[in-house]
């Protein structure tokens, strides 16, 4: 759905309410070698992607005619029309031949939500991943200054063992002025058990807690033992309740636990058994299932096996929350950007994003360069993000890259001035999303 236009020309609002008002929607001229298009539309027309349809291709023609207006001076076309289901909108400009025929010139799409999701934001980023504190190649700082270039409102850098280098990573944006929001993190690794399991946002580290007293740990795991059932084996056992231990502790710090990679296939066995993989998942004690990320093009098959039960699972009633995330341990490789989360929430900070994550309002995305992309959820949230990954984050990913760029420079000492480009720069992603949910006016318009 490719449009040679769309570089040239702004439409905005792109996300509307669904509702019985009606909209105004402008396509505004961006550079003038567009202006010739714009001055032969005679005629608009707007339909819903999934409208009924009497016979192939014949949608355009069905559609009814909309009222809209030219302004002489700047070429701009406002347009008058309702969006009364939620859904994707084709906006299709045409002129008329002497028989009345309508020929398209050009085709927009714009998005209607109903009010509960239209007074959402979309908030795009990775919470697993490494530096060189760990296993990773790069400092904190460099890490968190590359998500940002890679296009993203959130992190969380999540080092083995580890609390203390994702307080580094927020510090360091923070210094900046960075708008990206920064979570402290950890990838939790426990005594005896092998299951992989983030700490995302807690105010403190699970690993410690373990760490400072393993008797006690120990102990503890023994009591939720107690409460599983009888007729499993001894390892699968223990590992289910150490990790159950784990999800309660990263509650208990105010964070939200992951289950990583449940089909993660190292040296020819995947890395925990199929019992405990069952009962995890079964009983759901943690808060979001990582369906999507750490793998390279070979191991698609660990991803999609992880899709399949995950589906598996919606469908025997079970909702349970999907998260992406890179698993990176170099953020100028590959991973970084091919797998991420989007979450669904009222503002950019963590207790709405972690709010979001529990009731079920995030999708996670597989986009390897050169792929299409898969993106996994709630079948509305899945159909609205392919949207925006045509629509929407082109812009927004450029926003960010200028920023996550002016930090790299700076942190190679390379950029002198990095804090005030940061600066004048405030505000900028956020009020481009404004934008386009129409909360916000367009420059020049």
């Amino acid at each position: 759905m490719a449009n040679i236009y769309s570089p040239y020309i702004f439409v905005m609002p792109r996300v509307l309410c669904a509702d019985q008002q009606e909209k105004n929607v402008i396509i505004h001229l961006r550079q003038k070698h567009v202006r010739k298009m714009l001055d032969q539309v005679e005629q608009i027309r707007v339909f819903h992607m999934y409208s009924p349809v009497s016979e192939w291709r014949k949608w355009i023609i069905n559609a009814e005619p909309i009222n809209f207006k030219r302004n002489d001076e700047n070429h701009d076309l406002t347009l008058f029309f309702n969006t009364p289901k939620e859904g994707e909108y084709s906006i299709c400009l045409g002129k008329l031949e002497e028989n009345g025929t309508f020929v398209e010139l050009a085709t927009f799409q714009v998005y209607a939500l109903r009010e509960d999701l239209f007074r959402l934001m979309p908030y795009k980023g990775d919470f697993h991943m490494h530096s060189n504190c760990s296993d990773g190649k790069e400092e904190p700082e460099y890490v968190a200054a590359t998500n940002r270039k890679t296009g993203y409102d959130f992190m969380a850098l999540t080092d083995h063992r580890l609390y203390a280098p994702s307080l580094v990573a927020k510090k360091a944006m923070e210094d900046f002025g960075c708008d990206m929001l920064v979570c402290p993190g950890e990838e939790v690794h426990l005594p005896r058990n092998p299951v992989h399991i983030i700490n995302f946002g807690g105010k403190g580290s699970v690993n410690k807690i373990a760490q400072d007293n393993e008797e006690k740990y120990f102990a503890e795991v023994q009591e939720y033992e107690k409460n599983l059932p009888e007729n499993i084996d001894e390892i699968t056992r223990f590992q289910v309740a150490a990790s159950e231990w784990a999800f309660d502790k990263i509650r208990e710090c105010d964070g939200i636990s992951m289950f990583c990679h449940p089909f993660w296939r190292p040296w020819h066995h995947n890395y925990i058994g199929e019992d405990v993989i069952d009962l995890l998942l079964e009983r759901a004690r943690f808060d979001v299932l990582e369906v999507i990320g750490g793998f390279y093009r070979p191991d698609v098959e660990c991803n999609m096996l992880s899709v399949a039960r995950w589906q598996e699972e919606q469908a025997k009633g079970r909702q349970i929350p999907v998260g992406g995330i890179s698993d990176s341990h170099g953020c100028d490789g590959d991973l970084t950007g091919w797998y991420y989360t989007i979450i669904f929430a009222e503002e950019l900070n963590f207790n709405s994003l972690a709010a979001a994550i529990r009731d079920n309002r995030s999708v996670a995305v597989h986009l390897i360069p050169g792929t299409y992309p898969t993106v996994v959820g709630p079948f509305r949230l899945v159909k609205f993000v392919y949207f925006l990954l045509r629509e929407v984050y082109p812009n927004h990913d450029e926003l960010c890259r200028i920023e996550g760029e002016i930090m790299r420079r700076a942190l190679a000492d390379e950029e002198k001035d990095a804090v005030s480009q940061i600066a004048a720069r405030k505000g900028a992603v956020q009020r481009y999303m404004e934008q386009c949910w129409g909360k916000a006016p367009f420059p020049g318009v």
